[in-house]
């Protein structure tokens, strides 16, 4: 009897053990609960829109004499000193004339590609080939409003066309043809004779046929001075008629100026290169270079960024509207309330492993409103990870605290 009431005791001495151990387990490991969030991926860009101007070194072109310019460049084509720009004709029946020589040469340069079909099995495939490839080019380039060009490319196609469905057959009437154009051709020239006059180009540069009246206003040594005030002053002035047929790009290197909010260049400085993404006309991202950076006046200052690439699409357009990309981050995303100081005051969260609290600090790249991105940093396991628990409560915590919802 003894003996079954000493089981007893001890028993019951053991159950109130564990309940203790268990109460004390509830009051001590665990508070009103807890919530998760995972650490997922995240990117973000640091940068502004703004609208600013295309400055280059530039020199107007001035019509000649004639009553009818053409230009015969295009935009962003480089010329040499001396090169024709423009064709000056003296009369409406002048520029017809030359339009009808234009189109004749044309012609007979087609036919003559035409005339020298071999007609071989090979050939026809390579000019299968050659066909597709100028159809996507006029596709793209219409894509891209980039008419110019398209055309350039559908008026290539005409003798691919033509060369790739006639038959030997037809050589000797293409042969006649040609002779009879040339004969033309030559009567029309000699008719055409000192009807047109030409402009010629009086430097070396990239061309274009738009002249907008702020080539000698807006210059790089401008830029070296230039003020808030002073770039207002001209966004307000309307654009002058200069009766120019164009300009000439003479350098290679162009600008973008840009009035923007001190603060969000704050952490720029010379020599930096950032991404700059212009809404028209360029269809790429340009790295540009900071060239310099005003004294604000009031919250504003001007941002002028400097590139040496992209010039032929850079002669054409004056005002322009881009996103600024000071800094792209990538990291981990986390909520500001997960975020914990150790005793030595590095950051940290504690992540869910198991029922436990795990510690591990964090670096902090960016704030981001409610969160902060953290950098992912995969050296070791006990960094943060990808789709680690990321433990979000209001009660005590600590590493190895037993978390029981």
């Amino acid at each position: 009897m003894r003996g079954d009431k000493f089981m007893k005791a001890v028993l019951v001495t053991l159950l109130c053990v564990v309940a203790c151990y268990l109460i004390f387990s509830v009051t001590r490991f665990s508070g009103d609960g807890f919530t998760t969030y995972k650490a997922v991926r995240y990117e973000v860009g640091d940068g502004i829109t703004t609208s600013g101007f295309l400055v280059r070194s530039e020199r107007i072109i001035k019509a000649g004499d004639g009553d009818i310019i053409v230009p015969t460049r295009s935009e962003g084509e480089k010329v040499g000193r001396g090169q024709v720009l423009a064709v000056a004709y003296r009369s409406e029946a002048a520029k017809a004339l030359q339009d009808q020589i234009d189109t004749l040469e044309q012609e007979i340069a087609q036919m003559k590609y035409a005339y020298s079909f071999s007609g071989t099995d090979a050939d026809s495939a390579t000019l299968d080939s050659d066909i597709l490839e100028l159809m996507s080019q006029v596709t793209v380039s219409a894509a891209r409003r980039e008419f110019k060009t398209a055309d350039k490319a559908a008026e290539t196609m005409k003798p691919y066309l033509l060369r790739r469905y006639i038959n030997r057959s037809d050589a000797e009437a293409i042969w006649t043809k040609i002779t009879e154009a040339e004969e033309e051709l030559d009567a029309l020239r000699e008719k055409a004779g000192s009807e047109a006059g030409y402009v010629t180009a009086p430097v070396s540069g990239y061309f274009s046929g738009i002249a907008d009246g702020y080539e000698d206003e807006l210059t790089p040594a401008f830029l070296e001075t230039a003020t808030v005030s002073s770039i207002k002053k001209l966004e307000s002035l309307p654009r002058k008629e200069t009766g120019a047929i164009g300009r000439l790009v003479t350098s290679q290197k162009w600008y973008y100026a840009a009035v923007v909010p001190s603060q969000n260049v704050s952490g720029l400085k010379l020599g930096d290169r950032i991404d700059v993404n212009f809404a028209y006309d360029f269809y790429e991202t340009v790295r540009m270079k900071v060239e310099r950076i005003s004294p604000s006046e009031g919250e504003s200052c001007i941002l002028v960024l400097s590139s040496e690439s992209y010039i032929q699409d850079a002669v054409s357009a004056r005002s322009e509207t881009a996103d600024l990309v000071f800094a792209d981050r990538s990291g981990l995303r986390v909520p500001k309330t997960a975020i914990y100081a150790d005793e030595n005051s590095t950051s940290g969260v504690y992540v869910l492993e198991g029922a436990e609290a795990k510690w591990k600090p964090i670096t902090i790249l960016y704030d981001n409103g409610d969160s902060f991105i953290v950098e992912l940093d995969k050296s070791s396991t006990d960094n943060l990870w990808p789709e680690d628990e990321i433990i979000l409560t209001t009660e005590e915590i600590f590493n190895g605290k037993v978390m029981i919802k």
